[in-house]
């Protein structure tokens, strides 16, 4: 049964308890994802993700941009994974916006040598490719 449990003017955050799948939305309006302008939505999706801590998160980002400055750091220092690599569910979609397709391959191949083993994240340009990839993802396997 999915229910929202959060919404303002920049995320709308659901939990689906039978699928153990939190679904955190991004809106229209949020504008450069990476820049630090997000501060309060990350600390509302951490409280909500430690507080259920659901098996799987789905995150669409598609609605955002990310544009590269001159006088901020190099774009490969800001990664999509780092919002969401250390909190507890073990498998990640994000499905990211469209003008980050070059950067989501470099921040995927950083992601793999920092997440915890135990988790896995791809990256998506579809909602339903990602959702797909969530529900028909195998377990991972707790033989070491």
């Amino acid at each position: 049964m999915y229910k929202q449990i959060f919404d303002n003017d920049f995320i709308t955050i659901g939990l689906d308890e039978d699928a153990r799948t939190m679904v955190i939305d991004w809106k229209t309006n949020c504008g450069n994802i990476l820049e630090n302008q997000h501060t309060e939505e990350q600390d509302f999706i951490r409280k909500f993700v430690n507080e259920a801590r659901p098996r799987k998160l789905l995150v669409n980002m598609s609605p955002c941009v990310y544009h590269i400055k001159p006088d901020t750091d190099p774009w490969y220092e800001n990664s999509l994974f780092s919002m969401y690599a250390d909190l507890p569910p073990n498998r990640i979609a994000l499905i990211i916006p469209r003008n980050l397709f070059a950067h989501a391959f470099f921040d995927a191949a950083r992601a793999r040598e920092n997440l915890d083993p135990n988790t896995r994240m791809q990256y998506f340009d579809d909602l339903k490719k990602a959702k797909h990839w969530l529900i028909n993802a195998e377990p991972l396997s707790t033989q070491v």
